[in-house]
């Protein structure tokens, strides 16, 4: 080949296939470290019309190449769609989807002597979540040119595929992790674990799990499952079950009673109106019972007794021992009695209450710490969504401030999200839960990015008592549920702010976030700073979803559950599940008799988890030097 010849097309082209949408793709490889990478340190590209673009030029020495000066030209052409970089903008899903099945397009047009070549690179969206990396040189007047355009754009993406292979590979280790919290009543250990895999994940659809050991619990008795990844929505997900029935024992029947004495004697403002017919029943059942006792020891039994057989006699008061010991031990003890110890902060209790919420702390911290997870989901049935819910308002008060290697210092999608709180219109003021779910979820992925250590993504209650917060967590008859959400003691979604200066003069903001400094590691000497949300601001960055069955009449429903905006706030997700015949407490994931019910659990948990490219993609990467 004489490199003087004419080439026998007058364009080369080089491309790439990678396992990433195109708009991760776009966002990520025009990103100056990244740029700088795979094209060179002296490399410059923009997505903005008529920018500047410094790109690679090399020269053909006998059969390899020799880099020189890169080459100078402007964007001349470009169809780059809009990323939507903002939390406001991916708060959109549907938008979102357009954006990750476009195409892209950038054209450069070069500077003299080279005016008449130009360099085309284009993204296109693939079958399998991928797309395809084409890079197009023309306007090509030799051979020389051709060998060394395809040698240098080739080795380019050479590069490009060494860096996606390696993001690739993170993205097959990725695990995250679930928590199920069980309720009241004599549970046993691994029961709930088991009926939740067994009925969230599909069997049918080759969902299959593994029960292993659980070698994070301090409990011998404990086991863990883990439901393998499925290609391309959900990595690998390990379930953990937090027991804790074993800690609530030697509880007392006058415990319970004398805790539903409190509950029915409360002013009828605190009592739930879903329940007021219930708890007027139990009122009138009281008193007939103390006026039939009174009555009993005003009459003279020995006459109708002595007619009584002697066998009736003898089995009677046998027979109602028995019930009555059954009804005492089983239900009364069994299943009130965890709620009595654990919802009455009294001096008796609060052994037991420190004890089940430090067995959460370890495992929640367990699973921090073992740096394996990518995000934490966590579920509570009944009780357990009470414990479950202080587990996290304490864990976050422990850990939110924990800071570790940083890439990023932002707060656009946290600033967001107190934009709904500071609406400039109605349409602003109203804003669904669903929508402000998908900025919370935008504002956990920036906290994260920013180097802090919390990995909770999403709380699920399901059956959840905290439907009756105002009734059951006053802390005594003078402080009320209600100012202990005002002092900040129980976290809300959206977290309790407090006025504080707006940037426009005369007028004040709502804020539930802070700026907070750390030191800078790259920097030792420096400090940066960043907005956090503050101690109480748990669901700023958490996901609450609550599901309920409605109650009605005596038994049909669930009377312990309902919607919890009213008591948390506004961003709680509140589902409500198709009424049912029956009691329906225990139905939330049980796949025979509620499939509709366990379809809305795994919904909640958001099971299917990527992140973008560039979470995946090495924080720190070298400039290229092109020889």
């Amino acid at each position: 080949m004489n490199p003087s010849d004419p080439p026998r097309r007058s364009s080369i082209r080089v491309s790439l296939t990678v396992p990433f949408h195109t708009v991760e793709v776009a966002d990520y490889l025009l990103r100056p470290d990244v740029l700088a990478y795979w094209l060179g340190k002296d490399s410059v590209l923009q997505p903005e019309p008529a920018a500047l673009a410094r790109l690679p030029h090399a020269t053909l020495v006998g059969s390899g190449i020799e880099y020189g000066e890169p080459l100078s030209g402007k964007v001349s052409s470009l169809a780059w769609p809009a990323v939507a970089k903002d939390a406001a903008k991916e708060s959109a899903p549907g938008k979102s989807q357009a954006i990750s099945d476009s195409r892209f397009d950038l054209l450069v047009t070069l500077d003299p002597p080279f005016e008449n070549k130009h360099i085309s690179f284009s993204l296109t969206p693939r079958p399998g979540q991928s797309c395809r990396i084409s890079i197009v040189l023309s306007g090509l007047t030799s051979c020389g040119e051709a060998h060394a355009g395809v040698k240098t754009w080739q080795s380019a993406l050479n590069r490009v595929a060494r860096l996606m292979a390696r993001a690739e590979l993170v993205r097959r280790r990725e695990r995250q992790a679930v928590i199920v919290v069980h309720g009241i009543g004599e549970q046993r250990p691994g029961q709930l674990l088991r009926q939740f895999v067994l009925n969230v994940f599909d069997r049918d659809g080759g969902e299959l799990h593994h029960v292993k050991p659980d070698y994070v619990a301090s409990l011998f008795e404990m086991r863990m499952a883990t439901v393998p990844r499925n290609e391309g929505t959900r990595p690998t997900t390990d379930v953990y079950e937090l027991y804790w029935a074993h800690l609530i024992r030697d509880t007392t029947v006058a415990q319970v009673y004398g805790w539903i004495f409190r509950l029915a004697t409360s002013p009828k403002d605190k009592i739930p109106r879903s329940l007021i017919n219930l708890v007027w029943g139990l009122r009138a059942s009281i008193v007939a019972a103390l006026l039939g006792f009174a009555w009993l020891m005003t009459q003279d039994l020995s006459g109708w007794l002595t007619g009584l057989g002697l066998g009736s006699l003898a089995a009677l008061p046998a027979l109602l021992a028995i019930g009555l010991k059954a009804l005492r031990d089983h239900f009364i003890v069994g299943y009130a009695g965890d709620a009595a110890r654990y919802l009455e902060p009294r001096p008796e209790n609060i052994a037991r209450r420190q004890e089940i919420r430090e067995a959460g702390m370890q495992l929640l911290d367990a699973l921090h710490d073992k740096r394996r997870y990518s995000r934490i989901m966590v579920y509570g049935h009944s009780l357990g969504s009470v414990i479950a819910y202080d587990i996290l308002s304490y864990a976050w008060a422990q850990r939110s401030r924990r800071h570790g290697a940083q890439s990023k210092t932002r707060s656009s999608a946290l600033r967001a999200l107190e934009d709904l709180l500071n609406p400039r219109d109605e349409a602003a003021a109203a804003i669904s839960a669903e929508n402000a779910q998908a900025m919370q979820h935008a504002a956990w992925n920036e906290y994260r990015r920013n180097g802090f250590d919390w990995l909770v993504s999403d709380f699920v209650s399901a059956g959840s008592p905290l439907t009756h917060a105002q009734w059951l967590l006053n802390l005594d008859a003078k402080t009320q549920f209600a100012e202990l959400v005002r002092d900040r003691s129980f976290p809300t979604c959206p977290p309790q702010t407090e006025a504080i200066k707006s940037p426009v003069p005369g007028e004040q903001r709502q804020a539930f976030s802070f700026t907070h400094a750390y030191v800078d590691e790259q920097n030792p000497g420096a400090k940066r700073s960043v907005q956090v949300p503050h101690h109480a601001g748990l669901f700023a960055l958490t996901r609450w979803t609550n599901l309920y069955f409605p109650f009605s009449g005596l038994i049909d429903g669930d009377p312990i559950g309902g919607p919890l905006a009213g008591q948390f706030g506004a961003w709680v997700r509140d589902i409500r599940l198709d009424k049912t015949k029956g009691f329906a407490h225990s139905r939330y994931t049980d796949r025979d008799l509620d499939p509709e019910a366990v379809l809305q659990v795994r919904a909640a948990l958001h099971l299917p988890f990527q992140r973008t490219l560039a979470d995946y993609a090495p924080e720190r990467l070298h400039p290229s030097v092109l020889e």
